[in-house]
């Protein structure tokens, strides 16, 4: 069974915050223990060093002698804390020894403690301590003190309950932090799996055929929001490839249709026997056929250009020369609609660009201008360099192009005259090659038209900065 990313999620997530609790309660009650550890043996000092005191306020230097009950009182109470205490005068009148007086006593308290110790810490190494203190007055040696207890230290019943109740609180807060934890990685992985879901869900209806579907969910995190972004895109542009897919099916169809019709009406006649089958009329076959051919040609050129099939062979040279040859071959056609073709450029015009292509491009877009600017009218070449770009402008003072059109100008069989025949017009592919080639330059193609007011083609081209 494959995991999902939710799954996924949540078990990375509580493996982690498992781990994390555990280890920040290992630390803690590590910690606990070694504050009490370092808190018994604070305290046992400080016993000790009491009992060394209180001890020693119970000498007479006068009479050299020390209070015998006093040191009873003082031996007794130690005992319930479970220190033992042996004390020797230096003139040996006093030996008193608490083992002495309260031998069973002592024997269970000693018990206690070590008992305590090892139900708390099972392998904790203990054993029965003792340590000998000189006693002094004035510099002057009194007697010796020595104090006995279970070490290296020992807790009391009342801090092993606190210690216990520690641990639980401890174990309490790690068992509420790890089910607070596992919550809340199940609501993350939630949020970030859920718009993934979405997304895959929207990625198998586009999959499915349904170009277009968008996904309007707001998702607050900057990486999911971009991946939807990104599919919604991709949606839409795959939409738009299929309408324009299913658009040059109909135009190709559409185009084939009439020399194809032509051709097999004419056929039919001749084998009928309706047309003789003269010069005439295979003429006028041959010319429909070169239609089919050129249709092919112009949409294999096409598919070349915009799949980067066909490697360009740029070189530096004179865009006005270029012109010149182009305004040369259409001289006559100028001639006979008596229109000015001019050019507006600097003397110095460097291109570094496959020349031939660069041709076509002028080619089709003068073609264009002088089949709809009307006799008498004007059109205007002109050549500049912005920054690292080059701009060239064909203007004509045609009847203009309805802003309605003007996006779809170089789409494949497009005509702003519908009406427009074999013998008036192109098959609408021309524009389209343009703008592949000009892309395949790196560049871009536009048109502006203020309609009745004549149309401005733009090529927009990068610059080579090693042409100057």
């Amino acid at each position: 069974m494959k995991k999902t990313l939710k799954n996924t999620l949540i078990t990375s997530y509580s493996a982690i915050a498992v781990l994390t609790v555990l280890c920040l309660s290992l630390f803690f009650n590590v910690m606990a223990d070694r504050m009490f550890e370092t808190y018994a043996k604070k305290q046992q000092k400080n016993q000790v060093d009491q009992i060394i005191f209180q001890i020693n306020q119970l000498y007479n230097s006068e009479t050299g002698l020390y209070d015998i009950n006093g040191i009873e009182i003082i031996g007794y109470a130690a005992l319930q804390n479970g220190i033992i205490i042996h004390m020797q005068s230096a003139n040996r009148d006093i030996d008193w020894d608490v083992r002495s007086h309260r031998a069973e006593e002592c024997k269970m308290v000693l018990q206690h403690a070590e008992s305590n110790m090892h139900k708390t810490y099972p392998n904790f190494k203990g054993s029965y301590t003792e340590e000998s203190y000189q006693l002094e007055n004035d510099g002057k040696i009194t007697g010796t003190l020595k104090i006995g207890y279970y070490g290296p230290y020992s807790l009391n019943d009342e801090e092993l309950e606190l210690l216990k109740a520690l641990n639980k609180s401890l174990l309490l807060i790690g068992a509420i932090s790890l089910v607070a934890v596992i919550i809340f990685g199940v609501l993350i992985a939630r949020n970030v799996s859920k718009p993934i879901t979405g997304v895959i869900q929207m990625a198998q209806r586009i999959a499915g055929g349904e170009y277009g579907v968008q996904s309007d969910k707001k998702i607050a995190m900057v990486e999911t929001s971009n991946l939807v972004e990104s599919i919604n895109k991709m949606s839409l542009a795959l939409k738009e490839d299929e309408r324009q897919k299913r658009q040059i099916t109909a135009d190709v169809a559409h185009e084939l249709r009439t020399p194809l019709t032509n051709l097999q009406s004419h056929l039919e006649a001749m084998l009928d026997g309706i047309w003789p089958a003269d010069y005439e009329h295979l003429e006028s076959c041959h010319g429909e056929i070169l239609r089919l051919v050129e249709i092919v040609e112009q949409l294999q050129e096409l598919y070349y250009l915009e799949n980067r099939k066909q490697a360009l062979n740029k070189t530096n040279f004179e865009f006005h020369d270029l012109c010149v040859t182009v305004f040369r071959d259409f001289e006559i056609k100028r001639q006979d609609k008596n229109i000015s073709l001019r050019m507006a450029m600097p003397a110095e015009t460097p291109v570094h660009a496959d020349y031939y292509r660069l041709k076509q491009c002028m080619v089709n877009l003068l073609s264009n201008a002088l089949t709809y600017t009307p006799a008498g009218g004007d059109i205007i070449v002109e050549f500049q360099t912005i920054a690292n770009k080059i701009i060239i402008k064909v203007k004509d003072s045609g009847p203009g192009i309805p802003a309605a059109d003007l996006p779809y100008l170089f789409d494949r069989f497009y005509r702003v005259d519908k009406s427009r025949s074999k013998k008036n017009g192109g098959m609408g592919i021309g524009l389209s090659v343009t703008r592949a080639i000009v892309e395949k330059h790196g560049g871009e193609i536009y048109a502006e038209s203020d309609y009745g007011q004549g149309t401005v083609f733009t090529m927009v081209l990068p610059i080579n900065p090693n042409i100057r």
